[in-house]
């Protein structure tokens, strides 16, 4: 029973509480993350001169949610999830590109689980994502990983200004919302599928979204993912992504990774606006019991009908343990990026695996310390 971390800080939550309590087995449990740190770059994303700032999530971002969950007998079980995304380093509230103010954007979804798999609606995230997580070369870090690929190409709309959209329930391909999922374990093999409704009156394809994903977990590890989006006004695919990697133990002290990603983008009305590919690579060696280092390495691609660029980047991180709960992490990243065209002004962006993307066409220093906590 975990309602006692909950405390007073919002009566309805209090209540739940002690409504709770006349079943010993039901739970609602306060958690989140608190990840700052400072970062340095020689050169700012315009090029303007170096930046020193305080970076929230320098590992992984400051979050804070509410879980719950109640036995209904016969192994079936009814859970809940709401998880809300902020900026530790301001307090402010971290939204999604054209979303406003969401107090949860991460997670609000309901749902039930038992023998045959667990069924969830409303937001989460996509089971796409979840697939690889495990074979990304940083496992999908905060910072310096291909997250940001993997977001800045799955925007609602592939091209124009950050935070113009077409699929409701799509943000940066991570979150999806108005949708069920139904995922389950076979023995090994975790799989995961989404559909995200687009809510257009006269049709059930326009805006939806599809998120495939599945994970062999074994001596080897094998992840393989698929996610498809489609315009809420002509019903056209716009993003379209698939992804496989592999992570393997290599010795009793390192740990290899291999993942690969392809996520092409279209105009709403039809017509590729954008073909991105992407290969990450990296290494765990944990030296002793407290102490985890990671060399990773990107090469990330980007063609257009007109135009095309690279950007190949390099991280050197380590993760201290003072705690079960408490980590130092200090990070070093060293970024080339391409020219860039102007046909598409998010070019620069779908090759980034930095926040905010670096200069294109030099070369970008950045280093940071952060101290991340869960609780």
């Amino acid at each position: 029973m975990q309602c006692n971390k909950i405390g007073g800080y919002l009566f309805a939550v209090t209540m739940g509480c002690a409504a709770s309590t006349a079943m010993a087995q039901s739970s609602v449990t306060l958690y989140g993350i608190i990840d700052d740190g400072l970062q340095f770059r020689n050169k700012s994303a315009n090029n303007s001169g170096s930046q020193t700032e305080i970076m929230t999530g320098g590992s992984a971002m400051s979050i804070w949610g509410l879980k719950g969950v109640e036995p209904l007998g016969d192994g079936m079980k009814a859970f809940f999830n709401l998880e809300s995304h902020f900026y530790s380093d301001t307090g402010k509230l971290f939204s999604g590109p054209d979303n406003g103010s969401q107090i949860f954007r991460r997670q609000a979804n309901v749902g039930l689980s038992a023998d045959w798999g667990t069924i969830t609606l409303g937001r989460q995230y996509g089971p796409a994502l979840m697939g690889v997580l495990g074979t990304e070369a940083r496992t999908f870090k905060e910072q310096f990983s291909n997250l940001y690929v993997w977001a800045y190409n799955q925007l609602a709309t592939p091209t124009g200004s950050l935070g113009s959209g077409t699929n409701p329930g799509n943000d940066v391909g991570v979150f999806v919302g108005n949708a069920v999922q139904y995922s389950n374990n076979f023995g090994p093999v975790w799989v995961g599928a989404a559909y995200s409704f687009g809510e257009v009156p006269g049709s059930m394809s326009k805006g939806n979204e599809i998120s495939l994903g599945a994970t062999y977990t074994g001596p080897v590890t094998v992840g393989l993912a698929y996610q498809a989006m489609k315009d809420s006004t002509s019903g056209s695919t716009v993003s379209r992504l698939w992804s496989a990697g592999v992570a393997a133990p290599l010795g009793d002290t390192f740990k290899g990774r291999l993942n690969y990603l392809n996520i092409t983008d279209n105009a709403t009305a039809g017509g590729r606006i954008s073909k991105v590919q992407s290969v990450g690579a990296g290494v765990d060696y944990q030296w002793n019991a407290s102490n985890t280092a990671t060399l990773a390495g990107y090469y990330s691609h980007y063609e257009s009908d007109s135009h095309s660029s690279s950007t190949k980047t390099f991280v050197l991180s380590n993760d201290y343990a003072l705690s079960k709960r408490t980590t130092l992490y200090a990070q070093v990243a060293y970024a080339d990026a391409g020219a860039i065209g102007t046909a598409d002004p998010l070019e620069g962006l779908k090759t980034s695996i930095v926040s905010g993307g670096t200069a294109p066409g030099v070369k970008t220093v950045l280093a940071g310390v952060g101290l991340k906590h869960a609780f």
